[in-house]
């Protein structure tokens, strides 16, 4: 029977993925010319079989013959008897000081109903009393007095010792669950590598074997400090693992891979065509449509893309310096990268979407590397204000933050829709909406805001919607996707207001707006 070596070969480098790691175990191990039979303790049970692999190098003729990974149950022994006793005891007196509660609480219940009945009685006297004009105010106010307070102590005394017994209670569950896992014998999982590798010549060789293992994942986490016009961004990899085994001070990369994904075709499913008569009404939907882009731009931009987490590329990150996660499922922030620009702040208002001028920054991502998805938490003033996120922002894209509301500056947003109007000889039906912005600066400094307004935008011809240019402030016009944007400079204590007026017109035959 072979004799197995024990050897230290500890985890050097993990990849982590979206739900997996690629761990990476290297060492340098002492072989004798011939075959050796190596034994590696403290491997993690979740370790996939089918991924494991090993190399061997230095030397003469290295070679790795087998390697596999060998699990066991460990029964572990029950604890010992006298600590079981100690618990036991515990727990009766416990019951006893239940019981003794529980008798407490009845006791007070019934001198509660006694005092309640002894009230009753003394109201009935009372005006008997008064009936036969024998009727002393002092006396029967302290006689009432004094029940009223038995009542009250007999009342706050039973409450007090109800929740001692329910506390009382809880401790006794825990207690028993306590005994019964003393009691039960529990077990554990270990695993153990073997190899078996043969050399020609005796020496030191270079060791290194690759699995993957589940039970751990990460995710990017950002933070961005704004200080004047200069914004430091700095990107962690927040890790998560449960493995079974600690990674000590291990060289971390941190990849968007997908392995999970698969490549199986989609599902089809028919797609049944019908043939109907044409609606004399012409039946439209006014929705919602998001103007999706990666970031602002850079120098050289493209009309519209959509969002992505890591632009379809697997993006590969390393950790600034070796780290230590532990298999306790708690999250590890690892340092990735960090950047600083300048930023470009302003004050922006969209009342339609909140009423408050929002502080936001532009800046340029500086780094090398992408920004991936992710939360954000923001720095600013020597403290945290709060917390936003980003989408996939491409090295040099231009990209904004939002800091929060500017607390000295109010916004009040007003809509006032016109009854419809049809005229006698015409199939079109108009319709003015006026929107009314209202500003006000509360503070002791003068601010401007960039105000951003939108109007509907039309994709039939029956349905038209144009800007009355004479009732909007500065003879504003939309863009083409109905954004108007008003500079507005407000000294302090002034108010301000921003007027929009346009008038939608639909055919007859249309429906629906």
């Amino acid at each position: 029977m072979a004799d197995w070596a024990p050897i230290q070969l500890p985890v050097d480098e993990v990849t982590l993925q979206e739900d997996r790691a690629h761990a990476v175990r290297r060492g340098t191990v002492t072989l004798q010319a011939g075959i050796n039979y190596l034994r590696v303790e403290g491997v993690t049970p979740l370790l996939s079989d089918r991924t494991l692999s090993a190399a061997l190098r230095g030397g003469d003729g290295p070679r790795v013959n087998d390697v596999q990974l060998r699990r066991r149950v460990l029964a572990l022994p029950a604890e010992r008897p006298e600590k079981i006793r100690e618990l036991e005891k515990t727990q009766r007196e416990m019951q006893e000081q239940e019981t003794a509660l529980r008798q407490r609480i009845e006791r007070l219940s019934l001198q509660e109903a006694e005092l309640d009945q002894l009230a009753d009685a003394a109201v009935d006297d009372l005006a008997m009393d008064a009936a036969w004009d024998r009727f002393d105010r002092a006396a029967w106010g302290q006689q009432l007095d004094a029940l009223a307070t038995d009542e009250r102590s007999a009342r706050d005394a039973r409450l007090g010792r109800q929740r001692e017994l329910s506390e009382l209670r809880r401790d006794l569950r825990n207690l028993g669950h306590r005994i019964a896992a003393a009691l039960q014998p529990s077990d554990r999982i270990e695993a153990e590598l073997r190899l078996e590798v043969s050399v020609d010549t005796a020496g030191d060789y270079q060791l290194r074997v690759d699995y993957l293992v589940a039970g751990a994942c990460w995710r990017p986490y950002h933070r961005a400090r704004l200080e004047g016009d200069q914004i430091t961004f700095s990107t962690e990899g927040c890790a998560w693992q449960n493995t079974g085994e600690d990674w000590d001070d291990v060289t971390l990369l941190f990849s968007t891979a997908r392995p999970s994904l698969g490549t199986e075709p989609p599902d089809l499913s028919s797609d049944l065509l019908t043939v109907r008569k044409k609606q004399e009404v012409l039946q439209v939907q006014a929705r919602e449509q998001a103007i999706q882009t990666t970031g602002l731009g850079g120098a050289a931009t493209t009309p519209e893309l959509p969002g992505i987490d890591d632009g379809g590329e697997v993006v590969s990150l390393r950790g600034q310096h070796r780290s230590t996660v532990p298999s306790d499922g708690r999250p590890d922030r690892v340092p990735l990268s960090q950047f600083t620009t300048t930023a470009e702040t302003e004050r922006v208002a969209m009342p339609e979407l909140v009423e408050a001028v929002l502080f936001k920054s532009v800046q340029v991502n500086g780094g090398a590397t992408p920004i991936l998805a992710g939360p954000v938490d923001l720095v600013r003033g020597g403290g945290t204000t709060g917390r936003t996120s980003v989408l996939y922002i491409a090295p040099g894209e231009r990209f904004a933050l939002g800091w929060g509301p500017d607390g000295a500056l109010r916004v009040r947003r007003e809509v006032d829709v016109s009854a419809e109007d049809s005229g006698m000889l015409s199939s079109w039906i108009k319709r003015d909406t006026t929107v009314t912005l209202r500003l006000s600066n509360l503070g002791d400094e003068p601010r401007t805001v960039a105000v951003r307004e939108r109007v509907p935008v039309s994709e039939i011809d029956k349905v038209k919607i144009e800007v009355n240019e004479q009732r909007t402030t500065d003879r504003k016009l939309p863009d083409d996707d109905g954004i108007l944007d008003w500079s507005v400079s407000l000294q302090p204590a002034e108010r301000r207001r921003v007027k929009l007026t346009y008038t939608l017109k639909k055919h007859s035959d249309v429906q629906g707006v």
